[in-house]
């Protein structure tokens, strides 16, 4: 082993020990060491793996309380299933790949009628609109817009990142079944699926429904909006977004959450038996182009078992 190899095997492992810690927080730390080298994901993963094998049979240790909602209405996630907390390090090169498709910008065609822009499953768009506002879509979504409206976006379905150009004298709205967003100098997140909204607030304020309820929430803020009502909670800003640069960043997230990620990311169906729906996960998931072994990985270093399932993939109970 050469010295470089020892000071990345050496990095990998503290890194694997610190992810441990309950208070661990620095995942864009973890993020952007695992992009500084391309064997760097490769050492991480060697090093989680080996531990796991070193930790069979050890009792795994229970997830820390999920933080309480922000609003007093909402009701509290459900308690987190004591496991192992990992990050998963995966395929860097191919999450490269779709990072550098995403940060090509595409300039919206000219017109002053409605039109849409969709993405395939698994397929990432960015596109520039004329005041500067960027959008950029994650897999299997549909945005309408309107040059004749400039200063307005709806969500038809799946995920949307927009960063805003601020004029406090036209702010720039979203809208998204029957709730408007509407910006106070922003970068934040729309996932439209069914009948529910979230929206999470990476820089700046958004005001929800600002001619209803008026809700304004800051950066660290996220809304979930269904029939039952809206809840707020807090959110790692560093997490919103992140599905951009070809990376899924969770802290204390449930496995159901995390399935609708991976589905709109990868393109294929991503389900998870009820028993482990609301299991926690905190960590870095890499996309790779190489699904099977992706998920060879992440069922490793997350103590389920992930399955395929037709055209897709199930998450599941390990078996006895």
């Amino acid at each position: 082993m050469t010295p470089a190899e020892r000071q990345r095997h050496e990095q990998a492992l503290d890194w694997v020990r610190r992810i441990q810690d309950p208070d661990f927080a620095d995942w864009e730390g973890h993020a952007l060491w695992l992009e500084s080298d391309p064997a760097n994901p490769e050492a991480f993963d060697t090093a989680s793996l080996l531990i796991e094998d070193a930790a069979e049979g050890l009792e795994p240790a229970r997830a820390p309380a999920p933080a309480m909602p922000v609003n007093d209405n909402a009701t509290a996630p459900s308690p987190a299933v004591g496991w192992r907390r990992w990050t998963a390090g995966l395929g860097l090169a191919a999450a490269a790949s779709i990072a550098g498709l995403v940060a090509i910008p595409a300039l919206l065609p000219g017109g002053g009628q409605p039109y849409a822009i969709a993405t395939a499953p698994g397929e990432h768009r960015t596109v520039a609109l004329g005041d500067g506002t960027q959008v950029a879509l994650n897999g299997d979504s549909l945005i309408r817009l309107d040059k004749a409206k400039p200063r307005l976006a709806i969500v038809e379905r799946g995920e949307a990142f927009f960063t805003v150009v601020h004029d406090a004298a036209h702010p720039f709205e979203v809208r998204a079944g029957d709730t408007t967003f509407r910006d106070v100098g922003t970068a934040f997140d729309v996932i439209r699926t069914g009948d529910s909204t979230e929206m999470a607030v990476r820089e700046g304020a958004v005001m929800v429904d600002p001619a209803g309820m008026a809700l304004r929430l800051d950066g660290g803020q996220s809304v979930r909006i269904a029939a039952g009502g809206a809840i707020v909670r807090n959110a790692d800003p560093q997490t919103i977004g992140s599905w951009r640069q070809g990376r899924l960043l969770y802290r204390d997230a449930v496995l159901a959450d995390v399935a609708a990620d991976l589905a709109r990311s990868i393109g294929q169906p991503v389900s998870v038996d009820g028993a482990i729906r609301q299991r926690r996960f905190s960590g870095v998931i890499m996309i790779d182009r190489d699904r099977p072994r992706m998920f060879q990985r992440l069922s490793a270093v997350m103590g389920i078992a992930i399955l395929r399932d037709g055209a897709g993939w199930r998450m599941a109970l390990p078996a006895r």
